[in-house]
Parts: C-alpha cells; sequence; structure tokens
C-alpha cells in the first residue's frame, strides 16, 4: 500500500508532541497529587489509635481517635476514625454510643468501602439494645458479607429477633441455615432440636402446610407436626393421608416410627378400640420431665402392641395430674368411669399415698414404673412396682461383691439421701461375710476429695497400727508410700462427681482395688471425667440401653426413631409395665381384676428392665444388669435375663 504524503503543517506540531512524550516516564501513571503535611499527620494519628485498639488499649485509643476527629474534619480517613470509634463503643458494650458512630459513617460516607461492616455493626448494637426490628432493617441483607463467622453471627441474632417477632417461619429457615453450616455434629443437632421446637410449637396450619411442600428437612417435620395437628383436630382421614404421604416420601427416615406412632393414632380415631389403659402422670409442673419420659415409654409400647393386634387395639386415656395427690385422686376416678383394665402411674409417691382409698373402692390395678425408695410401705392389692429400687440395686452389687470373695471395703459417699440409703444397704447386704474398713460421707457439692480420702487412709494405718507422724514432713512421706489394705471400695453417688473422685484415688495411691458403684453411674460424664482410672469398674443399673439383645434393641431404635432421643430407665420401665398388662389382654384377661390376678402371677417376664417376676405381691423381683467399664466404654457382665 503506498504511503501518504503528511502534510507540511502538520510537521511542526509532530514535533512538538514527540518531544513532550519524552518527557513522561515510559509505562508509568501522571503522578498524584502529593499528600499534604496535616493529612499525613492525620493518617500517623489514626494508625496510631487503631494499633492502640489492636493492643486493648481502649482508653488510650478512643482519646486519640476523637483527637482525630476534632482536628481534622476534612480528613480523607474521616471514615476510619468513624468506624473506629463505633468498634471501641461495641467493645466496651457502650451500644447507644457505637451507634451513633456508625450512623454517621452510613450517612456521610455512602460510598465507603466501611458499608457493609458499619451496617452489620449496627445491627449488633440493635441486636444487644434489644431492638429487633432495627437490627433485622440492618442484618437481613447480608449479601457483602463474606466471612462466615459474621454470617453465622448474623443468622444467629436474625433468628432470635424473629422468634422475638413471631415471625416463625423466617425463624425456621435462620436455624436451618445454622444447621447446615454448623461446625459439629453436637452444634448441628443443638440447631436442628430448635428448628423441631419451632415446627412442633409455633407454626400455624398453613405454616406447615408451606413448609411441607419441600423436599428436605424441615419439611419432614413440618409434614409430621401437620398430621399430629390434624389428629388433635379429628381430621382422622387427613391425617392417614399425611402419615402415609411421609412414610411413601422418606421409607428410611429416623423418624420413621414416629411416623407410625401417628398413623396408629389416626387410625384409632375412625374405628372404637377393644381396650382402655390409662396413664396418671405430671405432664405439667415440677415433675412434668419425669412424666414424659415415661409417657414416651408407654406409648411406645401401645404402638408396638396395635401392630401386632390391630383387631384388639388399645387405647390410651393420658391424665395429668400436674404432681398433685388431689388431682391423682380425681383422675383416677376420670379412669375408672372410662373402664380402663389398668393404669400406669403416678409418678410421685406422695400421689401414690393419696389413691390408695380409693383404689380399694374403684379396684384398678395400677403399676408405678418410677418408684425407687426402699421397702413397699403402701398396703393396697392394688398397686405395684416395675422399678429399680434402692434395695435392690444395693443387694445386688453387694452379692457381685461376695461373689469375688472381696473381704475388706471401704464404703464412701455422698451425705445426702441416696448416698446414705445406698451406703446403709450395701453394708447390710455384705450380711457380716466381709469387713467394713471405714464409711466416710463427703457433702454432696465436694469436689476436692483429698480430706475425705486422707481420712480413710488414716482409718486404714491405725487399723494396722501404723503410727502416722504429727509433723507435715512425716505425714506426707508416709502418705506417698502408702498401700491400702483393703480390697474394694463402694462408690455410691453420681456420675459427674463419681468421675471427679475416682482420679484423685489414685492421685492417693488407692490403685489396683475392686471399685463398685451404682445406677447414676451410668453417663458418658463419668468415663469422659475418670478416664482411664475408671477401667475395670463395677456397677448395677436397671437398664442396659447398649444392648445387642434384640428386644432390647428394637425398643431403643423405636424410642429413637420416635423422639429423637435416647430412652433412660424412666422410659424402659414405663415400657416394660404396659407390655406386661398387654401380655394379660392377649389372654383375653381383660378386666382389671384379672389383670391384677395375672400380674401377682407373672413369672420370670422378659422385660428390656430385666427379668420381672411379682411374686405374690405388688413388688417386682427383678434381675438387674451388672455392668463394667472396660477400655472407655459400658460392656456388660450378666444379661439381666
Amino acid at each position: 500500500m503506498p504511503f501518504r504524503r503528511i502534510s507540511s503543517a502538520l510537521i511542526p506540531l509532530l514535533l512538538v508532541l514527540a518531544f513532550a512524550a519524552t518527557l513522561v516516564p515510559m509505562g508509568c501513571a501522571p503522578a498524584l497529587r502529593p499528600e499534604p503535611e496535616w493529612e499525613k499527620n492525620a493518617r500517623i494519628q489514626l494508625e496510631q489509635a487503631e494499633m492502640m485498639f489492636s493492643k486493648r488499649q481502649y482508653d488510650q485509643a478512643a482519646k486519640t481517635a476523637e483527637a482525630f476527629l476534632a482536628l481534622y474534619p476534612k480528613s480523607r480517613y474521616r471514615d476510619r476514625a468513624l468506624g473506629l470509634m463505633g468498634e471501641i463503643r461495641l467493645t466496651r458494650r457502650d451500644y447507644r454510643q457505637a451507634l451513633g458512630y456508625f450512623k454517621e459513617l452510613i450517612e456521610n460516607y455512602p460510598s465507603s468501602s466501611l458499608i457493609p461492616e458499619a451496617r452489620y455493626k449496627l445491627g449488633l448494637c440493635y441486636f444487644e439494645l434489644k431492638e429487633y426490628d432495627l437490627a433485622v432493617a440492618n442484618l437481613a441483607e447480608r449479601g457483602k458479607i463474606k466471612d462466615p463467622v459474621k454470617l453465622q453471627r448474623i443468622s444467629e441474632m436474625l433468628s432470635v429477633a424473629y422468634v422475638s417477632r413471631k415471625n416463625y417461619p423466617l425463624a425456621v429457615k435462620e436455624y436451618v441455615y445454622l444447621a447446615e453450616n454448623a461446625q459439629n455434629v453436637k452444634q448441628r443437632a443443638g440447631y436442628r432440636d430448635r428448628v423441631r421446637e419451632l415446627v412442633d410449637k409455633n407454626l400455624t396450619e398453613d405454616e406447615l402446610r408451606t413448609l411441607s411442600a419441600g423436599a428436605a428437612f424441615p419439611s419432614d417435620e413440618a409434614l409430621l407436626r401437620l398430621a399430629a395437628l390434624l389428629i388433635e383436630q379429628h381430621k382422622y382421614r387427613d391425617a392417614i393421608s399425611l402419615c402415609k404421604e411421609f412414610l411413601n416420601r422418606f421409607p428410611s427416615h429416623p423418624e420413621k416410627t414416629r411416623a407410625e406412632l401417628l398413623l396408629n393414632e389416626a387410625t384409632s380415631g375412625l374405628t372404637a378400640p377393644r381396650y382402655s389403659i390409662g396413664a396418671l402422670l405430671p405432664q405439667t409442673g415440677q415433675y412434668a420431665y419425669f412424666g414424659d419420659r415415661v409417657l414416651k415409654g408407654i406409648q411406645l409400647a401401645v404402638n408396638a402392641y396395635n401392630t401386632l393386634e390391630p383387631d384388639n387395639r388399645v387405647e390410651l386415656i393420658v391424665k395429668d395430674t400436674e404432681g398433685s395427690p388431689e388431682k391423682a385422686v380425681a383422675a383416677l376416678d376420670e379412669l375408672a368411669a372410662n373402664k380402663v383394665a389398668a393404669v400406669i402411674g403416678p409418678v410421685t409417691t406422695r400421689e401414690e399415698e393419696a389413691i390408695v382409698p380409693s383404689l380399694e373402692k374403684l379396684q384398678i390395678p395400677v403399676i408405678r414404673p418410677a418408684a425407687s425408695r426402699a421397702g413397699f410401705s403402701v398396703k393396697s392389692a392394688w398397686i405395684f412396682r416395675n422399678a429399680l429400687t434402692i434395695d435392690s440395686q444395693a443387694r445386688a452389687i453387694a452379692q457381685y461383691a461376695l461373689d469375688l470373695r472381696l473381704k475388706k471395703f471401704v464404703i464412701f459417699y455422698p451425705d445426702e439421701p441416696y448416698g446414705k440409703d445406698l451406703s446403709r444397704l450395701f453394708a447390710r447386704g455384705l450380711e457380716r461375710k466381709a469387713e467394713i474398713l471405714a464409711s466416710v460421707a463427703y457433702p454432696p457439692d465436694t469436689r476436692d476429695f483429698g480430706p475425705y480420702i486422707k481420712r480413710i487412709i488414716e482409718i486404714d494405718l491405725r487399723s494396722r497400727k501404723i503410727q502416722i507422724p504429727d509433723d507435715d514432713a512425716g505425714r506426707k512421706k508416709l502418705f506417698e508410700e502408702y498401700t491400702p489394705s483393703f480390697d474394694a471400695l463402694y462408690l455410691p453417688g453420681y456420675a459427674e462427681q463419681v468421675g471427679l473422685l475416682i482420679p484423685q484415688l489414685a492421685f492417693y495411691n488407692i490403685t489396683g482395688k475392686t471399685l463398685l458403684g451404682s445406677d447414676n453411674w451410668h453417663s458418658q460424664d463419668l468415663i469422659e471425667r475418670a478416664g482411664r482410672y475408671a477401667d475395670g469398674a463395677v456397677f448395677v443399673d436397671g437398664f442396659y440401653p447398649e444392648s445387642i439383645d434384640a428386644a432390647t434393641k428394637a425398643m431403643v431404635d423405636a424410642y429413637r426413631s420416635a423422639y429423637q432421643e435416647d430412652p433412660d430407665i424412666l422410659s424402659a420401665q414405663a415400657y416394660d409395665a404396659a407390655m406386661m398388662v398387654f401380655s394379660l389382654l392377649k389372654e383375653h384377661k381383660d378386666t382389671p381384676l384379672a389383670v391384677r390376678d395375672g400380674l401377682l402371677a407373672l413369672k420370670d417376664y422378659p422385660g428390656i428392665s430385666g427379668v420381672t417376676t411379682f411374686a405374690g405381691n405388688g413388688e417386682a423381683q427383678k434381675k438387674l444388669f451388672l455392668i463394667k467399664v472396660e477400655d472407655g466404654k459400658f460392656t456388660l457382665l450378666n444379661t439381666g435375663k
């Protein structure tokens, strides 16, 4: 392509431009306007304030930042200074003052890069001041927040704010987010439990229907709660449809048993049951927790029976006693009017004593699944007790000790009724076939067992006529060289406390001895606190949920599926009490008198709370479970059968 001739008029202009280009360094932008000296001083002062804040020198940081704001009202760094002052006030929990700084930053510097952080902190201040509407207004839009820790904190605050405002669907949404982003399994379970609580107690029918349309948690929980709500409204066919929908959509769901319980209940609503049993339980009041555990065991048994006997279904009629003796009497009258074959409950001894006169007139067998006191003082031919008692477990562990041919014992117990009763009954159980070297009590709130352990050591040394020096150095040396003469220690008590006690025994050279305990040892607290020092320890209990026994495993799995928690001994004893009655109903012993006589004749019933016999009276004779701690786990020494 031929070059065009350049006009001679343009040549001088091009030369000027070329010369100017040589004055600009290659690859560099034009120089910025230099920072004024005052701005430089302002920046240095602000950086000093920020450094003080990072070192937690809050008063000095505040004074320096306030001086900056007074001296440099036109500084380009003023937004940073406002943010810093807000942070300082927030850290000192002066939320009102912090609000002012964050608001000024947001209003006067809308293009600042600090705006998202300021809005987050503004919302946090409003939350701490319990001004939840304003907190939500500043926290709900969180698109520019990237820090996962802050996002979690925002969700935590919003969930609380939404609950306060009774906006339960949005609260559920936040708790679901928290569960999905939880740091560990325990935290995740806690958030999911909170979702379940809101779904079960707070969502309306329309809100449940909307939530249940989803494909994942908590749609499943909403579907179950909706079915339960429809049952409460006596809309049994709709409830049946929802239960079946749940079982079809979630065939392997961990709460499958809960759905089956609801399906059974809804189906029962359409047809009349053949039998009725009653439950006298505190569903409200200070004993409600115990009533809840018992009721869940009974409900599980009813479901198991009705599933196997659909043509001979049982109806469960529950009466809330509130733990009141007077209300227990009135509730028993109501159950009698409903012609129940038997009653399970009540929970407290005072209620039991109150209903005795009525029983002689009404003649209904009453089975208590929660009595533990020693002896069976209530005189009535209609009251039964299916429970682990203080005296039965003391006898069982004493017999175990004798079977090991242990000869010399120390009893070390908490100075309260549970510990005192067990220690007394254990001593009686030894029947003078062994020596009790010492019986020492400690205050129930003890954490440092040293003084009481030293008392045991002194008793042991004196029994061997070993002189104990008066001086501290001599005593210390003697204690350091101490070797116990006894064979075993009986330590009735509670897992969290005994878990602290056992390692302290080892500290004082009390090792290699048989450690014997009571039912309240049966908790992970014992293993977590005592660690390896608990290995080899043996205790007795009336229920072993870790069992591989088919009946026990089936009950435990079903309980977890139905209620999302582990059964305890109350649940197990209540389950067995109900199943004993049902075993008699299967034999057509379906009147109160026939049930009572059947219970009195019951022998070696294979319950999950141990093989049970009522030997001609109302007190259950049970073969209890001996449980050993091995390698940080509870293992069974016998089968309880």
